[in-house]
């Protein structure tokens, strides 16, 4: 059997294990990569490529940079390389009606989600901000309107209370590539079908930079769930000093404290913070311009944390 010729679409970190995956595995040859263009990043604003032209680089495979995957000519020469699949995962554009057909067996999506749970843009930090114990990916048809195709499999993974986003990204790419090549291959034999998704369909928006502020009037859970879901970014960030706080790692304390949300407070050589109801321990913080540090090594550079108020 001649390789299967494919064109890989992605964008983020998550990507990259499938990307590699694929690139390493005999039975497909890989003929283009798709990503978006660089992106301004940094304190600077510079131009950045995406881990996934960082990856295509290395491995010195072809590369296409469109500004719009929808647009004639990125269309016309996608079509014009005659594969037999074009596979996806966090590209970061919808794909029109006729991009979805210009491979002989259309467009598989790797979404990270058991679907038809958490379609859309933020299918990782919704699964943690619900408190999910377990997520996964499916490998679906793709069709015009977002995440609703059929799924020829889904494979899943339980979620600790370790996790937070990036962990699991980190977990849920190395799944895709992983699962993914063997189900391609099915799919091009015939020997796999798509199944319409089964059960009550969620959405889940785009995160934005403002979601990462607490509210310390909520209840400790889901001030912990958001920590979790919102680390690396946009991040959970308070106040103090009029310098931005980050909050990188907390769990739920058994402790409770009769005082204003938002107070640090000292127990048992434990830093907490109270909460609308209950407590939440910290363990890792970053101040405004600083660097991430452990709640012990914090303290003893500001020993004064202790007994402020947050906001």
């Amino acid at each position: 059997m001649n390789p299967i010729r494919l064109i890989f679409a992605g964008t983020p970190e998550i990507a990259v294990p499938l990307l590699r995956s694929l690139a390493e595995d005999k039975r497909f040859e890989l003929v283009l990569v798709v990503t978006q263009e660089d992106k301004p990043a940094g304190r600077r604003m510079e131009l950045q490529p995406s881990a996934i032209k960082r990856t295509a680089t290395e491995l010195e495979f072809p590369l296409l940079q469109p500004k719009n995957i929808n647009d004639f000519g990125s269309i016309d020469h996608l079509r014009k390389l005659n594969v037999d699949l074009m596979v996806v995962m966090a590209y970061g554009q919808i794909f029109s009606k006729e991009l979805l057909y210009i491979s002989r067996h259309g467009c598989i999506n790797v979404h990270a989600s058991l679907l038809p749970k958490y379609r859309g843009a933020s299918p990782i930090q919704h699964a943690l901000l619900d408190g999910e114990e377990k997520t996964g990916i499916t490998i679906m048809h793709m069709e015009e309107q977002m995440d609703t195709g059929s799924a020829y499999d889904t494979f899943s993974i339980s979620i600790t209370s370790a996790d937070d986003a990036m962990t699991l990204r980190e977990k849920l790419g190395q799944l895709a590539g992983e699962k993914t090549p063997d189900v391609l291959l099915s799919i091009i034999r015939d020997n796999l079908k798509p199944e319409p998704q089964e059960g009550e369909a969620t959405y889940c928006q785009k995160i934005q930079k403002t979601d990462g502020k607490i509210d310390w009037k909520e209840p400790a859970l889901p001030l912990v769930n958001k920590i979790r879901a919102y680390a690396g970014w946009p991040g959970s960030f308070t106040f103090w000093n009029e310098k931005r706080l980050i909050i990188t790692k907390a769990r739920v304390a058994d402790v409770s404290y009769d005082d204003s949300p938002g107070t640090v407070f000292e127990r048992d050589e434990v830093i907490l913070v109270t909460t609308g109801s209950g407590s939440v321990e910290l363990s890792e913080l970053q101040l405004e311009g600083g660097k991430t540090q452990s709640i012990d090594e914090f303290v003893r550079g500001y020993p004064d944390f202790i007994g402020v108020s947050l906001g």
